[in-house]
């Protein structure tokens, strides 16, 4: 693990083209067979200032503000096209509410000794359909060059968000939850 030298309040910018964010949605048909459904996205923006640097709580502490990141939900795209065009028009509703958005305001992170790798969890506020919920996710980040590379999972209900998992007369049924998975690449 390479060790990293001080610096204060450096703006991260996310790479839309080395990005992804993609849903991991349970799906059952007939009460039998369990598949897993994949939707995903390179439409992935947004940007967080970040600080590295002694504190008192550990050797180092990374300082993470202003993070914004917001995920086009119009363009999620699994491999059914009948799908897609139902999670837009009515579970997620994308034609209205057509962006998701994950923001925290401020967190520290206590670090060892300058290392360039985390594998933390962070909570920060999901904003799908106009509603708000407090989300952990559990990420591995580390830095190389002038690069942020983050993996990050989650998990999510459907009700948080004001809408029962997807289902169809009862012949196949979304459970909850629903993962979430992030790639992101932010550079300076």
């Amino acid at each position: 693990v390479k060790q990293l030298d001080s610096f204060s309040d450096i703006l991260f910018e996310v790479d839309t083209k080395k990005s992804t964010a993609r849903y991991l949605a349970p799906k059952v048909f007939l009460n039998t067979n369990e598949e897993v459904v994949i939707g995903e996205t390179k439409n992935i923006s947004g940007s967080f200032q970040l600080s590295v640097g002694e504190c008192d709580s550990s050797d180092s502490c990374i300082l993470i503000k202003n993070l914004k990141i917001s995920v086009d939900l119009l363009s999620l795209k699994s491999n059914n096209g009948i799908r897609d065009n139902a999670i837009k028009s009515k579970w997620l509703e994308s034609d209205l509410y057509p962006t998701a958005t994950y923001s925290i305001e401020e967190l520290i992170l206590p670090n060892n000794n300058f290392d360039s790798k985390i594998d933390e969890t962070v909570t920060g506020y999901l904003f799908i359909r106009d509603v708000s919920y407090i989300v952990p996710f559990s990420i591995s980040a580390y830095m190389e060059n002038d690069s942020i590379y983050v993996y990050g999972v989650s998990q999510i209900e459907t009700i948080w968000f004001g809408f029962d998992p997807p289902s169809k007369f009862g012949a196949w049924d979304v459970l909850n939850p629903i993962g979430i998975e992030v790639e992101i690449v932010a550079s300076r």
